[in-house]
């Protein structure tokens, strides 16, 4: 079974609680992450994190400069962290839970890596499945004539028709599953 250490982002972008939010911004921008973990303060303490989201509903929707704002204003501090050794049913539900989209990953007192749910979905190992090669053009095009469309003689459209017939083949498909 597949655990956070397998699947986690072992290189975690931090900032300090003292640095401005436009610091954070630019790090974030240039590391092309969503978040920051946030050091701790003293050896021991607690993580914080900042988040994208932080910023946009703290900062940008409040009017404020975020050269003026330090992170640790705007930061989730304590900020709950996770073992590499859990599976990834117990991650998820521990993100669920909590109504978090990703937690640092601490191992001896160390962080380690940022385990999010967007690894969860992204590197979990699936199952390749394979798929008709005109699969996704027919479900498109059977999504987008989904609705009745009728022409001038009070007939459906062949459109229609043949959208109508791909949704039935992919439903008994699906119920065959």
């Amino acid at each position: 079974m597949w655990t956070v250490a397998d699947i986690m982002t072992k290189t975690v972008f931090t900032i300090r609680s003292t640095a401005k939010v436009q610091q954070a911004i630019a790090l974030m921008q240039g590391k092309q992450v969503r978040s920051l973990v946030v050091e701790r303060e003293v050896a021991g303490g607690a993580y914080g994190i900042i988040t994208e989201r932080d910023i946009v509903y703290k900062v940008t929707a409040a009017g404020m400069d975020p050269a003026n704002v330090m992170v640790g204003e705007i930061m989730q501090s304590d900020c709950a962290v996770t073992s590499p050794q859990l599976s990834l049913p117990t991650v998820a539900r521990e993100l669920r839970d909590k109504g978090l989209q990703r937690l640092p990953v601490v191992e001896d007192g160390m962080m380690v890596g940022v385990v999010s749910i967007s690894d969860i979905v992204m590197k979990s190992d699936v199952t390749s499945v394979d798929l008709p090669k005109d699969f996704a053009h027919s479900v498109e095009v059977a999504l987008r004539h989904q609705r009745l469309h009728w022409n001038e003689a009070g007939q459906t459209d062949p459109e229609t028709e043949i959208a109508q017939r791909i949704l039935s083949e992919l439903n008994a498909e699906e119920a065959e599953r």
